[in-house]
């Protein structure tokens, strides 16, 4: 056995040993998004039940961004839907209106920009306003 096998073992165990923890202590590269929810809410007051006159919304299905997030709920006119804040994205959504015997409004699909966690943004056919 030569006398420097021992001591390139070594080297390499060193080396390998400092890649692994410099990868470990490296900060992780900064996401292109940072994600929220916010509250999706379809009012009369933005046209939608033909503005109140055929009555509320009591049922609605969302999705921002192709339906990638969002989902149904029924009893009120929101949906809680995972967003990138800061950024324009589309919201997809379809409401019932309750007025006898009931009916869904054609879908709708409008451009949002929250800015917060728990923001409550509503749209309609008339426009999209934000709390």
């Amino acid at each position: 056995m030569h006398w420097l096998y021992p001591r390139r073992v070594a080297a390499a165990f060193v080396a390998v040993a400092a890649v692994i923890l410099a990868s470990l202590l490296t900060a992780p590269a900064a996401s292109a998004s940072t994600y929220g929810y916010v509250y999706i809410s379809a009012p009369t007051w933005l046209a939608n039940c033909k503005w109140g006159d055929a009555g509320k919304v009591t049922g609605m299905f969302a999705g921002t961004d192709n339906w990638s997030t969002g989902g149904f709920d029924w009893g009120d006119d929101l949906v809680y839907a995972r967003v990138r804040l800061g950024e324009y994205q589309s919201i997809n959504y379809q409401a019932f209106c309750n007025k006898w015997p009931g009916y869904w409004q054609p879908g709708v699909a409008q451009m949002i920009r929250p800015t917060r966690n728990n923001q409550t943004v509503w749209v309609g056919p008339a426009g999209v306003r934000y709390n």
